[in-house]
């Protein structure tokens, strides 16, 4: 079943709150092609893409070490599959690349939507929202979509808001309002430089990942206007790859035995459990 539903439910619960506190589109041929010089046969390293700078998501830590929810929910899920992961940097669009070329096993972090179900299978494991932030003491932008008429926009290129304010864009400037500027960047970290630096009013990103810069860095950040864009989140794989019930039934395994929601406690993102890992769900409209 699908989390669509219980997420829109929490979502209007941050909204009347005022909410104080990102892959991708391609997928391997077959997943006996991935990693390890095109073996993804039993007891093969498999290579996961793995961006930096989005927190809670995917970083480096103090260490220099990729940390996150996303390479360790790969990890978890190599073990369950009974396959060693090999976790590396990659932009959100090399990553797309090297699915096509089938240098990767799977891609994590891909939001669900209904353009990509086409030529896609998803594998769900996360529930999640878009919010915006802007500099500590910046701009306050009003709760609805329309409030962001007029304003700059940074965003990661190829992540699912880019149409969402692409087309909103439109509607205000028919509408008789100022067209959003909407500023693409190759990952989150140049997205929010953006703004630091003063070329875009505010930055789009996972609410998650909101809140987690707001504690994080409290003097920088903070958040404001709507929340929208509710979606599930899965790991992605070319359409008709097997690899996608495998993820399934390995996520429902993590699940079970508990590693999954250690996981997620480790981070602080209980909220974007699920119960369980859906093949293809339908998208929120």
């Amino acid at each position: 079943m699908s989390n669509t539903s219980t997420l829109r439910r929490r979502i209007g619960g941050l909204a009347l709150a005022a909410l104080t506190a990102t892959t991708a589109l391609t997928g391997c041929s077959s997943s006996d092609d991935a990693g390890d010089g095109g073996d993804g046969g039993g007891g093969s390293t498999l290579v996961i893409p793995q961006q930096v700078g989005v927190p809670p998501y995917s970083y480096l830590d103090d260490k220099g070490e990729l940390a996150g929810l996303l390479p360790d929910l790969s990890t978890a899920l190599g073990e369950a599959l009974g396959q060693k992961v090999e976790n590396e940097q990659a932009s959100f669009e090399n990553s797309l690349l090297g699915l096509q070329r089938g240098t990767y096993a799977w891609v994590p972090g891909v939001d669900v939507t209904a353009e990509r179900l086409e030529k896609f299978d998803f594998a769900t494991n996360l529930i999640e929202s878009y919010g915006f932030r802007v500099k500590a003491g910046g701009i306050d932008i009003g709760d609805t979509m329309d409030d962001l008429c007029g304003l700059s926009i940074a965003v990661t290129a190829g992540s699912s808001p880019v149409p969402v304010l692409q087309d909103l864009s439109k509607t205000c400037k028919e509408e008789g309002n100022g067209a959003i500027d909407v500023q693409t960047f190759a990952d989150q970290a140049t997205a929010d430089l953006a703004v630091k630096s003063g070329r875009a009013d505010a930055v789009t990103a996972t609410s998650s990942g909101l809140a987690y810069q707001v504690t994080t860095e409290p003097d920088v950040w903070k958040i404001t206007g709507p929340i929208y864009q509710a979606i599930d989140i899965g790991f992605a794989v070319m359409k008709g790859d097997d690899m996608a019930e495998k993820l399934v039934e390995a996520t429902d395994e993590i699940i079970a035995n508990g590693t999954y929601a250690d996981i997620l406690a480790t981070y602080g993102a209980e909220k974007m459990a699920v119960d369980a890992s859906v093949l293809n769900p339908e998208p929120a409209s």
